[in-house]
């Protein structure tokens, strides 16, 4: 079955089940919405009486796909029915992200790639391929399906009447306070995800590769806007360091110690995005280099093709 056959039965079988359990009021539809990793293809479902809709990505779900459209449907419709009281909380919801004086509390930084689409009417400040906007966290309306969030856009920042200076000002302060700056050596990262007592890091990959991220390890990759954050990886590494863009949660960072280059290293990122992640998760395609004796930030390939061309000089 292909994508399109699948997205055709899939939302038959969601119709077919709301009607079994009752479940009325409720629309369907299959549209294509921005998102910070681009047009995103969506099962946009309406609510009667809100404005507020839930929208799933189709393409995740197919990835997922095991042959059970049903159970699937199924799935999807209990997720629908445990969300249906947003509508009650439709006006709070509106109340909080227009009132500048409860939502400042909880901007906090976020990291999205830089060709994202959404920032062409996002205010946003570019590193390299990347680019770190605002996050507004709805506190008090998330559950434990996860985080509800929203990128604050130029039509909010207007609304709250501040520059984007003050916006990322706020946003920066709260990260650091709310979600402070945390590396771990990959051997210790690694080791707590498995539960044998035998577990053992081969080579001496402890000592020269940690992984960066926040305290929660949510939208985690944010810790390259706090200040002095290069100079702190780098104290914590052991001096110049390759950053890895794994997801939009962490960097992991490699020691400089001569034996790696951003070559190699980029088409690693490359299979594990095309392979591992969920396109929400991708970050870049590409690596970074810092050099810690003259405090540059780069991409890799700049950083390698400057030291080739040294080399040539000589």
């Amino acid at each position: 079955m292909n994508y399109d056959e699948f997205k055709q039965e899939l939302m038959a079988a969601v119709e077919n089940e709301l009607q079994e359990q009752n479940v009325e009021g409720i629309t369907l539809k299959n549209e294509e919405i921005m998102s910070a990793d681009g047009m995103t293809d969506r099962l946009i479902v309406g609510m009667e009486g809100s404005n507020i809709s839930m929208a799933f990505r189709l393409q995740e779900i197919f990835d997922q796909y095991d042959g059970d459209i049903p159970a699937q449907a199924a799935s999807l419709v209990e997720t629908i029915k445990e969300n249906l009281e947003v509508r009650e909380k439709e006006a709070d919801v509106k109340s909080f992200i227009t009132d500048f004086e409860q939502a400042k509390k909880h901007f906090v930084l976020r990291l999205i790639p830089g060709d994202s689409p959404a920032l062409t009417e996002t205010p946003h400040e570019k590193i390299e391929d990347m680019a770190l906007v605002v996050n507004l966290h709805l506190e008090g309306f998330s559950d434990e399906n996860g985080r509800a969030c929203v990128i604050v856009n130029d039509s909010l920042m207007r609304l709250y009447g501040v520059s984007k200076e003050e916006l990322f000002a706020i946003a920066r302060n709260n990260s650091i306070e709310q979600e402070p700056l945390k590396f771990e050596p990959m051997q210790s990262m690694i080791a707590s995800m498995i539960k044998e007592d035998d577990f053992e890091m081969p080579g001496d990959m402890g000592d020269v590769a940690f992984v960066a991220t926040n305290r929660s390890g949510f939208q985690g990759a944010a810790v390259i806007g706090y200040p002095g954050f290069a100079e702190q990886a780098a104290e914590a590494v052991g001096g110049s360091f390759y950053m890895i863009p794994s997801s939009v949660h962490e960097f992991i960072l490699i020691k400089d110690d001569g034996r790696i280059n951003a070559k190699s290293i980029n088409n690693m990122i490359k299979d594990v995005n095309a392979t591992v992640l969920s396109p929400r998760d991708r970050l870049s395609e590409q690596c970074y280099h810092y050099n810690a004796k003259n405090k540059k930030l780069e991409t890799g390939i700049k950083y390698d093709k400057a030291l080739e061309k040294k080399a040539g000089a000589r």
